[in-house]
C-alpha cells in the first residue's frame, strides 16, 4: 500500500485530493491546523475503506512538521507522495504588509514544504515517490494585491525546481501544481474587511464575475479538477514528469484579454 502525506487536508483541494488519493488505494496522512474538520474529513474517508491517520498541527512550528512525518513513517514505514498544498493567504499589498503576516505566510507557504520534503525524502528514498508542491498562476501574473502570497508561491515554484535536481538520483520527482480560479472559500473571498473598511462581500462575486470574462474557458475550476491532476501526476502514468509546473487554470495563465474586448474586435464569436 502507497502512502501519501497531504497537508491542508480539511477542506478544499486538501480534501478532494485525499478523496481522491484514497480512491487510488492509497493510505492516508491528513494533516491540518483544523484538527476537529481535519478529523471528520479522515472519518468521511475511512468509511469507505482508507487507511487515514489525522494530523492536527500548526506548519509555522518546525517541530510539529518534524513530528507528523515521524508519526506517518512510524505507522507505515514508508511515504510514497506528499502533497504540499496548505497556505496561508493575506489581501494585503506591498504598502499594507507587516511583519507579523509576512513571516507566517513565509512559514506556511514555503518553509513548511521545504523541511516536509527533506524529513520524508529519506523514506521515499526506499521505494521512489512524488513531491507536489501546490503553487498558485499569481506566481506568474499577480493582482498587486497580495504581496506575500505571490511572493511565496513564487519562491516555492523555485524550490520545486532545485529540489527536483536535488532528488532525481533517489527516484523522487517533485513537480509543481499551479491553481488558477477555483471554487473555494480560500480562493474566492475577496470581501476585504481590513482595518477601518467594513468587510463587502460583493467584491468576492464581482471578482468572480470579472474573472470569468478573462478565462478563456470562461468558469472556474473545481477542486475535483486539481485533485485528479495530482492523482494522475502521482501515478506511475507520469514516471517521467519532474522539475516542471502543470497549471490547471482554464488558460488563464496566457491571456489577459476579457472575452467582452474579443467580442468587440470579433463580434459573436467569444460568446
Amino acid at each position: 500500500m502507497k502512502v501519501a502525506l497531504i497537508t491542508g487536508a480539511a477542506r478544499g483541494i486538501g480534501a478532494a485530493t485525499a478523496a481522491e488519493f484514497a480512491q487510488a488505494g492509497y493510505a492516508l496522512a491528513l494533516l491540518d491546523l483544523d484538527g476537529d474538520e481535519v478529523r471528520r474529513t479522515g472519518k468521511k474517508l475511512e468509511e469507505i475503506g482508507a487507511d487515514v491517520l489525522t494530523l492536527e498541527a500548526d506548519l509555522s512550528s518546525l517541530e510539529q512538521i518534524e513530528d507528523a512525518v515521524a508519526q506517518t513513517a512510524e505507522r507505515w514505514g514508508r511515504i510514497d507522495a506528499l502533497i504540499n498544498n496548505a497556505a496561508t493567504r493575506e489581501l494585503e499589498t506591498i504598502r499594507e504588509i507587516t511583519p507579523v503576516n509576512w513571516q507566517r505566510a513565509v512559514d506556511v507557504n514555503l518553509t513548511a514544504p521545504a523541511f516536509l520534503s527533506k524529513w520524508s525524502a529519506p523514506y521515499m528514498k526506499i521505494h521512489g515517490g512524488v513531491i507536489i508542491n501546490i503553487t498558485s498562476v499569481e506566481a506568474h501574473i499577480p493582482k498587486g494585491v497580495c504581496a506575500v502570497y505571490a511572493a511565496t508561491k513564487a519562491g516555492l515554484l523555485g524550490l520545486t525546481w532545485e529540489m527536483a535536481n536535488a532528488l532525481a538520483g533517489d527516484n523522487i520527482r517533485v513537480i509543481a501544481l499551479s491553481p488558477g480560479a477555483i471554487a473555494t472559500d480560500f480562493g474566492a473571498d475577496y470581501s476585504g474587511g481590513k482595518d477601518d473598511q467594513p468587510a463587502d462581500p460583493t467584491l468576492s462575486q464581482d471578482m468572480r464575475d470579472y474573472s470569468e470574462t478573462v478565462i478563456p474557458m470562461q468558469r472556474w475550476g473545481t477542486v475535483d479538477e486539481v485533485a485528479r491532476t495530482a492523482r494522475w501526476l502521482a501515478s506511475d502514468e507520469a514516471s517521467y514528469i519532474t522539475a516542471t509546473e502543470i497549471t490547471v487554470d482554464g488558460g488563464l495563465r496566457h491571456t489577459w484579454m476579457t472575452r467582452e474586448i474579443k467580442n468587440r474586435i470579433r463580434p459573436g464569436e467569444f460568446e
